[in-house]
């Protein structure tokens, strides 16, 4: 099942577009002619599980090879609120990605009847943590990781392309000192922020018919104004990516002012094009396909101080200036005192700070 326009509709048969794109994708993944069909195949470990939750599991197929494998995770649409692989162990997609020597995962996670919305969002940056963790168990390359979906998986993986790293050195869960970051991202029908506010403005409808409007008002009840804030700048892709992030591909959207419209990949446009993203808007599996596969099959030159496909760490601000704004303008720009790039109103922030650094010194000299 699909959202579209907040009203669920039944997909027609999921697997007709992969026979139909047979040949075509054998030539994505580097095969001149498609001499027989690639059959869907079983996955090589089921139902692994990353968390302690029992749709905190993931398929995964492996392929034949001696180096460590790239790896591409999947993850499923549904809204969030429905969708389940658990039983589907059997794939053509994970076939297709081990004939290319790439290593295939399909996550199951949390739906918002268990979790809230960033919870979930760490289902599936755990998903990658795990799987780097358990890279030398599985023979995968733990540098050369991307991730795709359809619907909510695609939010997904537009949320973990633009997500700071989620890495914590200091966690006692080794899974949890492992990279969230990804080598390149894409996906289908993707929703270009999940901070639901701002979506009455990119889909031009009143808040009362906006998706998921009541998911707004029930979350700043249960955390409260300022947890509230503090989730919406984490839950929103427009305003955390930047020329940092990994090369994306996503399609153009549907007609209409639902939760696929192209409404949400025109604004993504315009917002990468600001951040100097790597942004691609194009239809079609196969380009899809050819895209991740492309960029898996190149090893990442990190900058120095940076891991692969990640952002360069952005240094801490000084403990005595406090916690930065939880509620920030939508505008990006370079940040005083080598801080990067962010918000006007982070900016100012850290420049009154940096004044007041400016004055004490001074004052300490008297």
């Amino acid at each position: 099942m699909q959202v579209e326009g907040g009203v669920f509709e039944r997909k027609k048969n999921m697997e007709k577009p992969w026979i139909l794109l047979l040949v075509s994708t054998m030539a994505a993944f580097g095969r001149a002619q498609a001499q027989e069909p690639i059959e869907p195949k079983e996955a090589d470990h089921k139902r692994v599980a990353y968390g302690n939750d029992k749709r905190q599991v993931l398929h995964l197929w492996l392929p034949k090879t001696k180096a460590p494998a790239p790896l591409v995770l999947h993850y499923h649409g549904g809204g969030f609120v429905v969708g389940d692989i658990r039983k589907k162990t059997h794939s053509r997609t994970a076939a297709m990605c081990n004939a290319a020597g790439i290593a295939y995962a399909d996550v199951e996670y949390r739906l918002l009847n268990q979790a809230m919305l960033h919870e979930i969002m760490n289902d599936c940056a755990r998903a990658v943590q795990f799987l780097r963790y358990n890279a030398k168990k599985y023979n995968l390359d733990k540098n050369r990781v991307a991730s795709y979906g359809e619907s909510a998986g695609a939010g997904a993986s537009l949320w973990l392309a633009t997500r700071d790293d989620l890495a914590d050195p200091n966690s006692k869960d080794p899974v949890l000192r492992e990279s969230s970051r990804l080598t390149a991202a894409g996906g289908f029908w993707v929703q270009a922020t999940f901070d639901v506010i701002q979506w009455p403005k990119i889909l031009g409808l009143p808040e009362d018919k906006t998706p998921y409007w009541g998911m707004v008002k029930s979350s700043k009840i249960l955390l409260g104004e300022k947890r509230f804030n503090e989730l919406r700048k984490e839950m929103d892709m427009l305003g955390n990516m930047d020329k940092n992030d990994p090369p994306m591909h996503f399609s153009p959207g549907k007609e209409g002012q639902g939760v696929h419209s192209h409404r949400f990949v025109e604004v993504l446009k315009r917002r990468a094009k600001e951040a100097g993203a790597n942004l691609v808007i194009k239809n079609g599996r196969e380009s899809l396909m050819q895209f991740l596969t492309g960029k898996l099959k190149t090893k990442p030159k990190p900058a120095s101080g940076q891991r692969p496909g990640g952002k360069p760490a952005r240094k801490p601000f000084p403990k005595h200036w406090g916690d930065p704004p939880a509620i920030q303008t939508r505008d990006y720009r370079k940040l005083p005192g080598g801080y990067g790039f962010g918000s006007g109103t982070l900016a100012n922030w850290i420049q009154k700070n940096l004044e007041k650094d400016v004055r004490r010194k001074l004052k300490a000299k008297k």
